[in-house]
């Protein structure tokens, strides 16, 4: 059960709740005592090592003003030799005695070119991405440069880049201005990145409205690799917003259908279960078992997962009657568990079984019965 309560954290931290907890990008930032525009401007990687001179353009965290350069030491992953020049972008940087030291976007990055700094245009201008105020925290600095960056991209691999960069920054006051601003590109690219954040049930109905309505293109975006694993932890239990994911769970894309299922288990409300019944006969088991997931804790009348709830271990606890809970139930119930690789093949025989025999009672239920008032 607490293994159940720890992955339910990490999964919805890990999507575009509005709750969710300090990105990846945040906590590179508060380890580093600098972090800068800049170019580096020569150096050399030998083996493991790199030593290079990095030329300030602009400084987002940190003491260097007045300093044009900075001497540079890291370790990359990858051994290489050779010399190093021209990288333009944002890196974050720890002081180390007299000396500043790389910290890479990634622990044990590869290459410097593809994990080391988040690269960007020499053209790129933080003055390009408009708020409703201006920045006032290193937060904000930073969430405003990777977004003026997205802006004037060069190619798909540093747009994927960036756009990791910014979907692990969370603590800038600035994001609805900036994910909204991104909102309103004609590049479809940044359009959808754009989209990938949403901000209160009214805008998380209209993103899952975009995304159902413009799947083909989103599957051929590289900004895919952002939108979908947004679609993951949503907790709309709008009726409308059920619809939009039950559309995108008969998409024939494995990991569209998956996330989808994983959030109608997470919302696991009675719209939701002719799309989770629907998703007992998919072919990725993972997305079978959160299909059966969903079932259960509809069963067990389980809370949809909170920040509050997720994290006092109350979404593990039925919020009223269980009328449809029995032993056998029970039995076949991943409510507070996971298979992982163990057969489902009874589990799945179970719940096919049981939808066949409360389908007509839950989609359509027997109405009230008003008592007849005699006339007088």
């Amino acid at each position: 059960m607490a293994k159940l309560v720890f992955c339910l954290a990490i999964t919805l931290t890990a999507s575009s709740s509005v709750w969710a907890d300090k990105g990846e990008t945040d906590r590179l930032a508060d380890r580093a005592d600098a972090v800068v525009v800049g170019e580096l401007f020569s150096g050399k990687q030998a083996g493991h090592s790199l030593s290079f001179v990095l030329s300030v353009t602009r400084i987002l965290k940190g003491d260097l003003i007045g300093r044009a350069t900075v001497n540079v030491s890291g370790r990359m992953g990858l051994s290489l030799s050779g010399s190093l020049g021209g990288h333009y972008g944002i890196w974050f940087l720890q002081r180390t005695g007299t000396q500043w030291r790389l910290l890479p976007l990634l622990p044990g990055a590869a290459a410097l070119e593809t994990s080391g700094y988040l690269p960007i245009s020499k053209l790129s201008s933080p003055a390009a991405v408009v708020t409703s105020s201006p920045p006032r925290t290193a937060n904000d600095r930073i969430a405003i440069e990777m977004a003026a960056a997205i802006q004037s991209y060069s190619d798909r691999k540093q747009l994927f880049t960036l756009a990791y960069g910014l979907q692990g920054a969370t603590e800038s006051g600035l994001l609805r201005d900036i994910y909204l601003s991104l909102r309103t590109s004609s590049d479809p690219e940044i359009r959808f990145i754009g989209l990938s954040r949403t901000f209160g049930p009214d805008d998380d109905l209209l993103t899952l409205a975009e995304i159902a309505n413009n799947l083909d293109l989103v599957l051929k975006l590289q900004a895919r690799g952002i939108l979908v694993p947004s679609i993951c932890g949503r907790t709309n239990s709008d009726p409308r917003a059920v619809q939009y994911l039950g559309r995108l769970a008969q998409s024939s894309d494995v990991a569209v259908q998956r996330c989808s299922a994983m959030a109608l288990m997470y919302i696991h409300s009675r719209e939701s279960l002719p799309f989770l019944a629907g998703l007992l006969d998919a072919i990725d088991p993972r997305t079978r078992e959160y299909a059966i997931g969903g079932l259960s804790r509809f069963v067990d009348n389980l809370p949809i997962p909170t920040a509050y709830n997720v994290t006092n271990g109350q979404v593990l606890i039925p919020q009223g009657a269980q009328p449809h809970r029995t032993m056998e139930t029970d039995k076949y119930s991943l409510s507070t568990g996971w298979l992982g690789r163990a057969d489902q093949t009874e589990h799945l025989k179970f719940w096919k079984s049981w939808w066949a025999s409360m389908r007509n009672q839950l989609i359509n239920p027997t109405p009230p019965t008003i008592p007849t008032v005699p006339r007088p």
